[in-house]
């Protein structure tokens, strides 16, 4: 029988505004002690890297993408990983996972910001350096989300790279999780009282948690790094705040953004009624997100 190496590979597989930089960078001490730093990616399946791949293809009358330097990021770093994967199983390491939910329309908020600071559209009414504002991006933000559900591809190629990251959360756990690593969040239910889920599959430890667990003060944060510690093996793990939209000089527009940002009842219920909404929620927490979704106006 093969020995098992010593060491492990600590992977960050998830979505992206999930605050995975942040688990990055609270798993390094964790990760250095197998010598390698923990393995970041959104996409470790071919057929979502190719997906990137093919909107940064988008011909050039259709190409909406100002810079695609994080879109070619997130098709290397998942490359990079599906390597780093492979050569661990090889090795027969050790191999744990982190990834998380968060609030759909919180998250397509952050997304949408994220983008339109660092990939730009050529339109130039997304970002505050152009001087966006708040009214058009919540029309974009919601057009999004119509197309979404909808199921209808847009054309420009910015507008397909956040279609296809916004409407991520119904699926990913399946198509990217599950196909990569074996393991269905599906199997076991969601802590009702937070911290975070963890799953085994042979030579692989997953921890599931929630974003909102994150925050200061949330009820449940000390659940979350304690299952954290555990998982990790370090009595020291802290998540620093990394990537925040505070951070950046287009706060004050994502603020008013999301004060202003509603969808109508139906596209709520069509966004939270999913399986992989009501897993990691439960029914009151749903009904208070979107209550805070339809209460807000674009007008």
């Amino acid at each position: 029988m093969a020995r098992v190496s010593s060491g492990r590979l600590i992977v960050v597989h998830q979505m992206a505004k999930v605050a995975s930089l942040a688990w990055v960078e609270a798993a390094a001490p964790a990760a250095g002690q197998g010598g390698v730093a923990p393995v970041h990616a959104h996409y470790l399946t071919a057929a979502n890297l190719q997906a990137i791949a093919a909107i940064l293809a988008t011909p050039r009358e259709n190409n909406s993408i100002v810079n695609p330097l994080i879109a070619r990021d997130i098709v290397r770093k998942g490359r990079k990983g599906i390597a780093q994967i492979e050569a661990a199983r090889e090795r027969r390491q050790e191999i744990r996972v982190i990834t998380g939910m968060r609030d759909p329309v919180a998250r397509s908020l952050s997304l949408l910001s994220f983008l339109a600071d660092f990939c730009g559209h050529t339109g130039g009414s997304l970002s505050a350096k152009d001087g966006a504002s708040a009214d058009a991006v919540c029309a974009v933000l919601g057009e999004l989300w119509r197309w979404v559900l909808a199921g209808t591809e847009p054309t420009g190629s910015f507008e397909r790279l956040a279609w296809r990251m916004i409407g991520a959360y119904r699926t990913w756990f399946d198509e990217e999780l599950l196909a990569v690593f074996g393991l269905d969040i599906f199997s076991s239910p969601f802590p009702s009282g937070g911290g975070a889920q963890c799953l085994n599959s042979p030579g692989v430890a997953l921890l599931v948690y929630r974003a909102e667990d994150i925050a200061s003060e949330a009820s449940t944060r000390q659940l979350l790094h304690d299952a954290a510690k555990r998982f990790l093996g370090d009595p020291d793990f802290a998540l620093p705040e990394v990537n925040t939209a505070a951070t950046r000089r287009s706060y004050p527009l994502y603020v008013q953004t999301r004060e202003r940002f509603h969808l109508p009842a139906a596209t709520l219920n069509a966004i939270y009624d999913v399986p992989a909404v009501t897993h990691f929620y439960r029914a009151h927490e749903i009904a208070e997100f979107k209550a805070r979704w339809s209460t807000h106006r674009c007008e």
